[in-house]
């Protein structure tokens, strides 16, 4: 529609008015435009559009129609786009704890992985140099130094993999000098609330013969439970044991030999008054020694046990430290060690029972080869995890791989 302006003079008592006219008028072109038919797009179409579209372009989104606030408002949709939004990149940084480093954190490695690659992202695990991330769908090894990466190959064993990520491993098995990646996996698809899950066991080889998983030539006597983080120390790793509709389980830890991949169960803290529940327990390596940690909360006191014997532990109460829950992830020597709380680090003397320092991990700078001195803070993270970490060049390629390059 276009509009037309015209004035027009006329006198009133003796004084000149101006007025004015409007007149509107059709192009015979718009006209002809008014015939062509809209196409509507599909819902489906609609719905692989806007669940890539960021979030606050979907909250003004639902405004538009009646459809699209349907198809946004779906908890479905709202899932969908949780896992469309999820960065696939990921990135090392190495952080000092020396004075005058502690304040920054320097990238070390970034890799990209197309979107949709992974979903999920769960607890890292690390063995000489070598970090495993393991996701919902895939798991790789890192090493970060020598810019390494092994996508792992995929198994069709866990007949739940859609509903629940088994716990997983790495450690170094030293009769054959390799380095083994070992998880569980569920035999049935269906779920059982009164019965004992039927598992077995699959183990990766990394530069082995075999490039694919291998499954166990025994199950496990007992389940894993999935929401533990595994643990590597002396060629072996453990996996806390799955209770649930058990008649007298063992209080010990699932043991898994990297060497004859054998299983066995490692007593877990029997000694202690009141008795500790397994699932109230930190198991970490410290020091080279098997290290089981619980927060007593009627004393408000971290409890600290240390074992050199792995397979018929003698449990040391090594350190009662009066602090709120947190549990030991690096031994710094001279009787020192690094406690964690969710984001805040706390370096502690045992010596003299003190908090030597505080750190929170929000408040460090990241420092990347095309950033300034100043760094740049987190936005949008989505997950993050803190390990020790020793530099390696331990080679996770094959060499023909390499060669091939």
């Amino acid at each position: 529609m276009d509009y037309e302006f015209k004035t027009y003079k006329k006198r009133q008592r003796g004084q000149q008015q101006i007025d004015f006219e409007l007149k509107t008028y059709h192009r015979k072109r718009q006209r002809r435009r008014g015939h062509q038919q809209t196409v509507e797009l599909p819902d489906e179409i609609v719905r692989e559009v806007l669940i890539w579209l960021p979030v606050k372009s979907l909250a003004r989104f639902k405004s538009v129609c009646k459809a699209w606030l349907s198809i946004i408002s779906e908890s479905c949709f709202i899932r969908d786009s949780i896992f469309a939004a999820f960065s696939t990149d990921i990135r090392f940084y190495q952080w000092s704890l020396q004075e005058d480093t502690r304040a920054a954190a320097t990238l070390l490695y970034r890799r990209h992985f197309p979107a949709g690659e992974f979903e999920l992202v769960l607890s890292m695990a690390h063995c000489d140099g070598l970090v495993l991330l393991p996701t919902k769908t895939k798991a790789y090894v890192f090493n970060p130094v020598i810019r390494d990466v092994l996508a792992l190959p995929e198994s069709n064993r866990n007949m739940r993999q859609r509903d629940i990520c088994p716990p997983i491993g790495l450690g170094f098995d030293a009769s054959t000098g390799k380095y083994k990646v070992a998880r569980s996996f569920y035999r049935s698809r269906e779920y059982n609330p009164m019965g004992i899950a039927a598992m077995g066991f699959e183990v990766f080889t990394i530069n082995g013969e075999e490039s694919c998983w291998r499954e166990t030539l025994v199950d496990p006597p007992y389940p894993v439970l999935y929401s533990k983080i595994v643990t590597h120390c002396k060629g072996c790793l453990f996996y806390y044991i799955d209770k649930k509709n058990q008649q007298n389980p063992p209080q010990a830890l699932l043991r898994f030999s990297l060497q004859d991949e054998t299983f066995g169960v490692t007593p877990l803290l029997t000694d202690t008054y009141p008795q500790v529940e397994d699932d109230e327990v930190t198991i970490t390596e410290l020091g080279g020694q098997l290290c089981a940690t619980f927060f007593c909360n009627t004393l408000q006191q971290v409890c600290i046990y240390m074992s050199g014997d792995v397979m018929d532990p003698d449990w040391n109460c090594w350190h009662i430290i009066n602090f709120m829950n947190c549990y030991p992830i690096a031994s710094l020597g001279s009787g020192r060690i690094l406690l964690r709380r969710g984001s805040l680090v706390f370096c502690t003397n045992l010596k003299s029972y003190s908090i030597e320092d505080k750190l929170d991990i929000d408040d460090i700078r990241y420092l990347g080869p095309n950033e300034d001195n100043l760094g740049h803070a987190w936005e949008d993270l989505c997950w993050y995890d803190i390990l020790p970490y020793t530099e390696s060049l331990v080679p996770i390629i094959p060499r023909a791989t390499l060669q091939a390059l």
